[in-house]
């Protein structure tokens, strides 16, 4: 229809996207097209692969030749604004290099499958199924929102000094330094813990009390970590944009 919706509101309920790079001027997509529609509508039932949502990133030279394309053969799905910048960001961050081609990754964008389009034509609706059950918990940085009951001034610091140290995690993870966090230290103690929300972002992070300090043990992924850092990082920027844990405001057109 043309229509655009914020992808908070289209991937409601979802646990798994399927970027699908494809364009009606290359034949082996027009081929291929029908079949994932095929397969897409079959499969819309939970426990069926009803949680998976396929997102169009189109290479149309036009954007009449995506609206066509996308009623001629494409299923009940959204597609990336024609000409819109996050096309190419995504086509680089999943290194397509040819297309039709299917990345499945999580609600997290952690990735599921490289090559869905093989899945599809050798599986069918069950590949859906597959993916659904391939799907990574989702995880809460509702407590994030916490910081938001801080003054002004406090919530800037505690904020600062969290991004900090989630970005030392992340940079370095297996660096058990920067897994410690040392109650004792000035900073930490004047700007972080008398901030509400600060110690129950820190635990659910995965931190653990030990002593005088709080450890992360090497077992919580650096995927989790990077999940509260992108939260707070938004409230760094302002709030502009909703803390949810999902993958964010992606605006698509649906069809």
């Amino acid at each position: 229809s043309g229509n655009t919706i914020l992808a908070n509101h289209a991937l409601k309920d979802k646990t798994v996207i399927a970027f699908y790079f494809s364009a009606h001027w290359c034949p082996p997509c027009r081929q291929f097209t029908p079949l994932l529609a095929k397969a897409y509508a079959a499969s819309r039932t939970k426990g069926q692969g009803g949680n998976v949502e396929v997102i169009f990133v189109s290479s149309d030279r036009t954007e009449s030749d995506l609206q066509s394309y996308m009623k001629e053969s494409h299923g009940d799905w959204l597609a990336i604004p024609f000409d819109d910048p996050l096309a190419q960001t995504l086509s680089a961050k999943f290194g397509v290099r040819g297309i039709p081609a299917l990345k499945i990754v999580g609600i997290d964008g952690s990735e599921i499958s490289a090559d869905g389009r093989e899945e599809v034509m050798s599986l069918g609706p069950a590949a859906f199924a597959q993916w659904e059950k391939l799907a990574p918990a989702c995880i809460d940085v509702s407590t994030v929102k916490l910081l938001n009951d801080n003054p002004e001034s406090v919530r800037k610091e505690a904020v600062d000094i969290l991004v900090k140290l989630l970005s030392n995690v992340v940079r370095d993870p297996n660096n058990i330094k920067y897994r410690q966090v040392k109650l004792s230290n000035k900073k930490i103690e004047e700007n972080l813990l008398p901030a509400t929300g600060a110690f129950e972002i820190l635990f659910s992070v995965g931190f653990e009390e030990d002593d005088d300090k709080l450890i992360l043990p090497l077992a919580v992924s650096v995927s989790k970590v990077e999940k509260f850092l992108d939260a707070i990082q938004l409230l760094q920027e302002g709030g502009a944009r909703s803390v949810d844990g999902r993958i964010g405001f992606l605006t698509v057109e649906s069809t």
